[in-house]
């Protein structure tokens, strides 16, 4: 037994001895490089020009690992070849000042890229120059490992893949913190090329801070997200995620922020699947679109699709905007927008839209849904849920002419810091309303409630059995003791219905508090919630002073 272990163990060294046989070093120190390539490895050669590292390998069948690290400002790293190879990020912060992409790889074959656990690694490139990107791969990219990216792009995409992107389960994180266009683009070339794709299978990717989409499958490319976390956020009008095929959703969550004009959530030019996972799109802009699967029908693109295919998973879409002016006629505000047909076998969709103008969504063929939930919610006013610096939750019940409401289908809530609508109610099952209101004022303000009747178009004001301010992270009221808003015209407060509030009032309550709320006493129950109490005590008090 000890000779077998004592052999296991040489064999063990002698592999780890081999592996650091074929690793290749790059170490950045401010403006110089060392490049220190094994004496066994005899068909890699390097050059250095101040922290610019160009890399030649001439081998077809022996992979190599070039592992980088340290620091600068003005500095590169090209990798010319035709062989597959491991590129291990281990700490390394590059920024290519002069023209150029941070780093290169120009090998066409399978590049995997480690994100060494406990490392943070950050890219960039120069602000001029013809590079495609601040980290370019002209070939297959995996990536893998528990490490910290960071990269921005200051002259096109912050990452691009000439072929397919591949984050595997082990992925760490990759932060997009700038691009001039976009924030990951993959696949070009070859038509029907079934390896143009981007697939997520884990990791935590945040996309911000972009002039185009925030990923982007290229010439027939995929994109498919089977787990992790992905956050994309764009100021300007463009796609949260672009795919020349389908997109498919099977698991992980998805929030995509959208602003501008004709701008897009997820775009698909032939069919989106949404089949697991929690997607949350919001967009905000005349004719933009939380969803756009599109039908071509000419052009050297993937023909015949435009579908939306929904079976399992949550989905959540926001839309405000209105009508985009396109020649004579208008591109319209869509939550959702299918240019063939609509499946929904599972899952909940749910789908809200501010403004007048603004459509929950469109199917031009089919519309089925036999199973799952498909909720729509109208909201008549403009509400822009994004570009606030402060929020703050109340939690509510509502009182139209006297009936408690059950839920918010037939009515909107909406409530306003003076002319602006800053948040909506949304009615949660165990009997209470939520509203996030938004500011970008931290000071205290008043909030005013509307009630919005969708039968006959009427706008009411509410009155709020507690008067709410705007205190940034607060939250006002509770589940079990929500602020009642209420549409009685009646003077609130007045419970013996004489035209004032005062200490009779209150002495009405008193004399009846505990009983039940019927038609004969029901104006004691002042504050609507549908019980006479203490609470109504201190709503009269509060209106009385």
């Amino acid at each position: 037994m000890k000779k077998l272990t004592s052999l296991a163990l040489l064999l063990m060294l002698a592999l780890s001895h081999m592996s650091a046989q074929d690793v290749i070093r790059i170490e950045y120190k401010g403006t110089t490089a060392t490049v220190n390539v094994p004496s066994s490895i005899t068909n890699v050669v390097s050059s250095v020009n101040g922290a610019n590292v160009t890399i030649t390998s001439k081998t077809t069948d022996k992979e190599y690992t070039y592992q980088v690290k340290g620091n600068s400002t003005d500095g590169s790293l090209t990798i010319n070849g035709d062989y597959k190879l491991t590129l291990q990020l281990a700490g390394v912060t590059l920024t290519n000042a002069h023209g150029g992409a941070a780093i290169d790889i120009e090998c066409g074959k399978r590049i995997e890229v480690e994100l060494v656990e406990g490392t943070t690694n950050k890219l960039c490139d120069a602000a001029t120059g013809s590079q495609k990107a601040a980290f370019y791969i002209d070939g297959h990219a995996e990536f893998k490992g528990g490490g910290i990216l960071n990269v921005s792009g200051r002259t096109k995409h912050a990452i691009r893949a000439k072929e397919y992107l591949e984050l595997k389960s082990s992925t760490g994180t990759i932060n997009v913190l700038e691009a001039v266009s976009d924030g990951i683009h993959c696949g070009k070339g070859k038509v029907n090329n079934e390896h143009n794709y981007f697939l997520m299978k884990g990791g935590i990717v945040n996309i911000t801070n972009i002039g185009g989409d925030g990923i982007d499958s290229d010439d027939y490319g995929v994109v498919r997200i089977e787990g992790g976390s992905l956050s994309v956020n764009i100021k300007d009008d463009a796609s949260g995620l672009k795919a020349d095929s389908t997109v498919t959703i099977k698991d992980g969550t998805i929030n995509i922020s959208v602003k501008g004009e004709d701008s897009k959530g997820i775009r698909a030019n032939h069919t989106v699947n949404i089949m697991g996972g929690k997607t949350t799109i919001v967009v905000e802009g005349d004719g933009s679109k939380g969803i756009k699967a599109k039908k071509y029908e000419s052009g050297s693109t993937v023909l015949n699709g435009g579908f939306l295919n929904i079976s399992g998973g949550e989905l959540s879409v926001q839309c405000t905007g209105g009508n985009l002016p396109d020649g004579t006629e208008f591109t319209k505000c869509v939550a959702v927008s299918v240019d063939a047909n609509l499946k929904q076998t599972a899952g909940d969709v749910d789908i809200t839209v501010t403004g007048p103008d603004a459509l929950a969504y469109t199917v031009d063929g089919s519309d089925t849904h036999t199973n799952g939930t498909f909720v729509i919610r109208q909201i008549p006013w403009e509400v822009l849920t994004s570009g606030y610096q402060y929020d703050m939750t109340v939690y509510i019940a509502v009182s139209d002419d006297g009936e408690r409401l059950a839920n918010f289908d037939n009515v909107a809530i909406g409530a306003f810091i003076g002319d602006e609508c800053v948040g909506y109610g949304i009615y949660e099952k165990d009997g209470y309303g939520v509203i996030r209101i938004r500011s970008n004022d931290s000071s205290a303000q008043p909030v005013t409630f509307k009630l919005y009747r969708f039968s006959d178009q009427s706008e009411i004001v509410l009155t709020p059995s507690k008067n709410v301010t705007f205190q940034n992270s607060a939250n006002v009221g509770e589940p079990s003791n929500p602020i009642v808003l209420s549409s009685k015209e009646k003077l609130e407060g007045d419970a013996n219905e004489d035209g004032s509030v005062d200490v009779a009032d209150i002495d009405l309550v008193i004399e009846q508090i505990d009983e039940t709320v019927n038609e004969t006493n029901k104006a004691a129950d002042v504050n609507d919630d549908g019980k006479i109490n203490v609470a109504d005590v201190d709503y009269i008090i509060e209106r009385i002073v």
